[in-house]
């Protein structure tokens, strides 16, 4: 494109065909200096990024390392925790069960000792007028005793004697017979 003169008719120069000029040395090397002084500039700025960038991989590796770590330490706790919490969970149930069990055994055994408790209770009721037997028993021997005791063998009446001792046998197996009725289990 070229820029429009002002009313002026165009008119093309023609460059006179001679020999070209060469371009001075020092524009070459001016150049190449140039371009030189690019090319370490671009590598001095591309190293400079480059070992930030690689010093910031470095850092976010060594983070990854480590929370991969506290990852694996945390995963390793929450197994242990699992663990633990199963054996726990399998400790209550059999607790439960065992607590359950107690209570049936609680429960039996308040049931044996209330009839325990009546049996007993039945026991010293019919021991009470057993009791009174086996004073009056008492007092009979002892009555007997000094009657024997006191008395000269020449005196002794042996009919007493004999009416005195059917009694006492008699009360005696009465007696047996009322302590083998209140035994347990009859």
């Amino acid at each position: 494109m070229s820029w429009p003169l002002a009313d002026s008719p165009r008119r093309h120069v023609a460059a006179p065909h001679h020999r070209r000029r060469r371009t001075p040395r020092f524009v070459w090397a001016l150049t190449a200096a140039a371009f030189l002084c690019g090319g370490l500039l671009s590598a001095a700025g591309f190293s400079i990024g480059w070992r930030h960038e690689a010093q910031r991989g470095t850092s976010a590796e060594s983070a990854l390392v480590a929370a991969t770590a506290t990852t694996h330490a945390l995963r390793a706790q929450l197994a242990a925790a699992r663990t633990q919490l199963t054996a726990s969970r399998s400790h209550a149930v059999t607790l439960d069960a065992a607590r359950k069990q107690l209570g049936r055994t609680v429960a039996r055994l308040h049931t044996e000792l209330a009839a325990a408790q009546k049996s007993q209770a039945s026991i010293a009721a019919a021991a009470a007028p057993l009791s009174a037997d086996l004073d009056r028993l008492t007092n009979e021997l002892h009555a007997l005793t000094s009657y024997v005791t006191a008395t000269p063998s020449s005196q002794l009446d042996a009919g007493y004697l004999q009416a005195q001792i059917a009694y006492l046998a008699k009360t005696a197996v009465g007696f047996s017979s009322a302590v083998a009725a209140l035994r347990p289990g009859r």
